[in-house]
């Protein structure tokens, strides 16, 4: 597996010192998230100059706060599309190797099923072509089962897969498969996985660092080790202190993953 972390565990550094951050403790990536660059104002291709420098593969995670292409309030479901269009001129700025996006979600639970759908089908069809054109790589994340989001599983994610057509891949975000069932098999099932999303959760809370959490770690690890997508470790962490990167890495270097030794 080629480790990344999201740069969202280091939001209160700037881009650049992220990727400092990120030589240090040996990953292969780093996932910048848009928001993130967009607080700190950054030039993404300061950014890529210091990627190539230091040797860091650059993914993007697009702006996902209060959008939804689906929305059935139309102004705001244009506003999303277009502030998606904006993450991919960021991303082929960037270079990344892939742009994970979310999808949208209903307006009202459950209200209004086929017009959602029907839109987030145009509007994914929509930013798949513009990102083609841009020459960038977009994979749509599998969302956690809670009140409001459509694709949370294996077979609805196919289906949409189906309906877009080519040039949409997957995000499995590992924290977002219900405990009660099997993470890897969700991998087995879904079509097109392009990139992992690592971190644990509890019946109570997602995204937690590893070894917090019910996830059974040990044989998702040894499955991803198999695979040759980017794994990236997620979470929010707005500190200087950077505890939930620390979390992750020690877990990691504990169970004989990565080196032990980390700079963070």
């Amino acid at each position: 597996m080629k480790l990344f972390f999201a740069s969202s565990l280091c939001w209160d550094y700037p881009p650049i010192g992220v990727i400092a951050i990120a030589k240090e403790n040996k990953v292969q990536g780093l996932e910048l998230w848009a928001e993130h660059i967009y607080h700190h104002q950054s030039d993404p291709y300061e950014i890529r100059s210091a990627a190539d420098k230091e040797g860091i593969t650059l993914s993007l995670h697009a702006s996902s706060w209060d959008l939804n292409i689906c929305s059935i309030n139309k102004g705001i479901q244009e506003q999303s599309v277009r502030e998606l269009k904006k993450s991919i001129d960021l991303a082929e700025a960037l270079q990344v190797v892939h742009m994970t996006f979310h999808p949208g979600r209903f307006t009202v639970k459950n209200y209004l099923a086929n017009e959602h759908m029907q839109a987030m089908v145009k509007n994914t069809r929509m930013l798949v072509e513009y990102a083609a054109a841009k020459g960038v790589i977009l994979s749509q994340e599998l969302m956690e089962p809670i009140p409001k989001e459509i694709i949370t599983n294996p077979r609805v994610m196919n289906t949409f897969l189906e309906q877009v057509g080519q040039g949409l891949h997957v995000t499995l975000d590992i924290a977002h498969t219900p405990l009660e069932e099997n993470s890897i098999n969700y991998l087995d099932k879904l079509e097109r996985v392009n990139s992992i999303h690592l971190s644990d959760s509890s019946k109570k809370q997602y995204h937690l660092p590893l070894g917090e959490g019910e996830i059974d770690l040990d044989s998702v690890l040894t499955s991803l080790s198999n695979t040759d997508f980017p794994v990236v470790l997620e979470g929010m962490d707005t500190s200087r202190e950077l505890t939930f990167l620390k979390k992750h890495l020690a877990f990691l270097q504990n169970a004989g993953w990565i080196e032990r030794k980390t700079n963070v």
